[in-house]
């Protein structure tokens, strides 16, 4: 009965108005709904003199059919009128031509991106990117729907900072070149971001390494020139300290750091709204335990609210059994990349690991920008991880305002609800199965949806499951023990065990059925060998695994 009254609603709807001006329409097609118990032959041997015949069944059960007629015998308008008249018609209307809800950009070389939108125009394999353009229809803004200007931080070598197509964070409440520390923040002349190597503001464009990153991260969109990025309207931090020494590696973290922390004192004031690094460097074999700070970090940055999406080695092994720096590391804020082919392969240049490395992205003969405003290719997973740094910053363009609002409150567990979604939202690819943590490529799209959508829990704004609000350990790495903290909003069933690193069970600390409330349970190595240990929560409706470091 009601899709009875339905139909007779978008009869009247139909019939009473006037055909308006329409030439989106299949020329010599109609959609059309007959009446019940109307058969077709009434409606073609009526309408025989312009051809019309039955093309196909739409939806039979509900007597809708696609017609078609000699488009050039009559003038399609009047066809449509006529048919509209008809005895046995209860709707009738053109077929119309509908093409996805996209936005693509006027950028000169976008056709080029295959790793944004790809129809097979590198040889590739269509739709083996990450639905940039479908995310875009979302939105295509810099800010949050607070009125932060999102910023990814880029530690990378050099930048050139004059680039046409990029545009790079600045510390407007510094003034450069007088050798002071006008704002008060503990650097000098830091107005174009930070030079960790030499210790100054001095932002030089040595190589092309990582200007290529900033490009792909957030390169300006739909502005009529070269590429888009990622993320088109973010603003990119310079920050160069990628190669040399650890120190320098740990002091370019530190700057990043710092701005966010300013922003957050001064409530947007000064400093910078990070929520994401790149690092497109590291350590080959390099082991966590013999990196304690670096690895440690992440985590400072993730209270902070900042996630750190970092490029695995460029070498076919297996980073669980042959270690990374820094995607070995045991932070929960790291999300650790590995590198895509435009048929969706895995690059077989690209490490993986089933625990350590997060999920795979664009990375093989990228386009994106270099030195003096030009463009190029590069290839790695220096190449895919951007991708990744500006998809996290577009979480952040697409979160409700109650969730950024709650995210500013407690910044380090809702920043883990944005790593979830990316990882919730990956493209399952066969071969990422079993050597990835998602077993799947980075999706924009997708992650954008679920992020968009994340809906009130009770009287909580949270959008994390129930039965698992927060949950993490600190300190990581730790010696000789680490509190695990866990909130669980309704009596049930946990469990809480540890386990090495071959999966072997060495601790048991929660296996029972706890009321509602919040936890801290202490895991104490001092008995076990150094090494990477993982600790399994499960609820009766939530299981997860993550890692962390014990060093003696």
């Amino acid at each position: 009965m009601k899709t009875f009254l339905l139909l007779l609603t978008l009869f009247a709807i139909l019939t009473t108005g006037s055909i308006s001006a329409d030439n989106n329409y299949v020329p010599g097609e109609l959609l059309v709904m007959l009446k019940h118990n109307q058969s077709t032959s009434a409606l073609t041997n009526d309408f025989g003199f312009i051809g019309l015949s039955v093309k196909e069944p739409v939806v039979e059960y509900m007597n809708i059919w696609l017609f078609s007629y000699n488009y050039s015998a009559r003038n399609a308008d009047l066809v449509l009128s006529e048919v509209r008249k008809h005895r046995s018609v209860a709707i009738a209307q053109f077929n119309h031509y509908v093409t996805e809800r996209s936005i693509f950009p006027n950028d000169t070389r976008f056709g080029e991106q295959w790793s944004l939108h790809n129809t097979g125009q590198t040889g590739g394999t269509p739709d083996a990117d990450i639905d940039a353009p479908e995310a875009w229809e979302l939105t295509t803004s810099g800010l949050t729907a607070m009125g932060d200007t999102i910023v990814v931080a880029v530690v990378d070598g050099g930048f050139y900072l004059n680039h046409l197509d990029l545009v790079f964070w600045k510390n407007w409440y510094d003034i450069p070149g007088n050798n002071i520390d006008d704002d008060g923040n503990g650097y000098i002349d830091d107005y174009n971001g930070w030079n960790a190597y030499n210790q100054t503001g001095n932002i030089t464009a040595s190589g092309t390494h990582g200007t290529h990153v900033s490009g792909t991260a957030g390169a300006l969109g739909n502005n009529s020139l070269g590429v888009s990025g990622v993320n088109w309207n973010i603003k990119i931090m310079p920050v160069q300290g990628s190669s040399g020494t650890e120190a320098i590696v740990v002091r370019a973290y530190g700057y990043v750091l710092k701005q966010r922390r300013v922003y957050d004192e001064t409530n947007g004031g000064r400093g910078a709204f990070v929520v994401s690094t790149n690092s497109s460097f590291g350590v080959d074999y390099g082991q966590p335990i013999n990196y304690p700070l670096w690895c440690a970090f992440y985590d400072s940055l993730g209270t902070a609210g900042i996630l750190n999406a970092c490029a695995t080695a460029n070498l076919n092994i297996n980073i669980d059994v042959t270690g990374d720096i820094p995607t070995a590391c045991p932070s929960e804020w790291m999300v650790s990349v590995t590198n895509t082919t435009n048929t969706d392969a895995k690059n077989s240049g690209a490490a993986y690991g089933l625990l350590t490395i997060d999920l795979g992205a664009p990375g093989t003969s990228i386009l994106s920008t270099t030195s003096a405003s030009n463009y190029g290719l590069s290839t790695g997973t220096s190449m895919a991880t951007p991708h990744v740094a500006g998809a996290i910053a577009f979480m952040y363009n697409v979160a409700p305002s109650w969730w950024i609002q709650a995210y500013k409150s407690s910044p380090g567990p809702y920043s883990l609800i944005v790593k979830q979604k990316i990882l919730q939202g990956v493209d399952p690819k066969p071969s990422l199965q079993n050597i990835t943590v998602s077993g799947g490529r980075l999706n924009l799209h997708n992650s954008a949806l679920l992020m968009q959508n994340l809906t009130a829990i009770g009287n909580q704004n949270t959008g994390i499951p129930a039965l698992f609000r927060l949950y993490q350990n600190y300190p990581n790495p730790f010696n000789p023990s680490t509190i695990i903290s866990f909130d669980v909003p309704k009596e049930g069933f946990v469990s809480l065990k540890i386990y090495n690193a071959i999966g072997q069970e060495v601790a048991t600390l929660v296996n029972e059925t706890i009321k509602a409330g919040s936890y801290n349970k202490t895991f104490n190595a001092n008995n076990l060998p150094s090494g990477v240990y993982f600790y399994k929560l499960v609820t009766e409706n939530f299981s997860d695994v993550r890692k962390m470091t014990f060093i003696k």
